[in-house]
């Protein structure tokens, strides 16, 4: 009889632990970071297998915004994954049957964390917001986050992952003209940090969003150099 009463006091703590532990969220860090208070106790969470871009970034501050809107002040359950060495809980949250970590990814409002990436369903979600151009994919060429991290401010070259390779020229002994190249394929980010050294509005809005030389944008609209990006 108390083997039995001990196997259904387990199933039911495996139960609980599955469907997660409920928390209060009382604050966004960022897109992937809020913090969510539970019996009293105030606990920073890193949503797990995402990478939000960081609040100094291009669409950090809009990616921290897009969570909030779906968490802040909400009940949402807590699914508990590690602890990491900042001491912060690494789990997912739902709310309402929802993956909140996913709905990130699919809005376009992080990437699919590849360095701690368990389900792969994630990286689907990624290519999806990616082909559609949703959140920061809607501008060109985002760098990632743990790149940004580590000083680079050039745009990944990351191509989705699962992408079937371009089939081969139909006649390989005649040449094929080459594509294009997109505009801020032009440009690199380097020493420039003023409007003056600006050749053009579209090098001047590159280093703006991609180098993240925010002093170009004085008034905070979103348009850099006036002079050159105002008619």
């Amino acid at each position: 009889m108390l083997k039995t009463i001990a196997g259904w006091l387990c199933l039911c703590l495996a139960a609980a632990s599955w469907a997660g532990q409920a928390c209060r969220v009382t604050a966004i860090s960022d897109g992937d970071t809020v913090k969510c208070l539970q019996d009293w106790r105030e606990l920073t969470v890193r949503l797990g297998q995402i990478d939000a871009p960081e609040k100094a970034q291009p669409y950090g501050l809009r990616a921290r915004a897009a969570l909030a809107a779906r968490v802040f002040g909400r009940h949402v359950q807590l699914e508990r994954h590690e602890t990491d060495k900042y001491g912060r809980i690494v789990g997912r949250l739902w709310l309402d049957g929802v993956d909140i970590n996913l709905a990130q990814v699919q809005d376009g409002w992080a990437w699919a964390y590849r360095d701690y990436l368990k389900e792969p369903h994630y990286i689907a979600a990624e290519n999806s917001a990616r082909a559609a151009g949703r959140g920061l994919w809607a501008g060109g060429g985002p760098v990632r986050p743990q790149d940004w991290r580590r000083g680079s401010r050039r745009a990944s070259s990351l191509p989705p992952l699962d992408t079937p390779a371009a089939p081969p020229a139909a006649n390989p002994g005649r040449s094929t003209p080459a594509s294009p190249a997109k505009p801020a394929a032009a440009f690199q980010c380097g020493s420039k940090n003023r409007c003056s050294q600006m050749a053009s509005c579209a090098e001047a809005q590159f280093y703006l969003q991609q180098c993240g030389v925010k002093k170009l944008d004085g008034n905070n609209d979103g348009i850099p150099c006036a002079s050159l990006c105002r008619p």
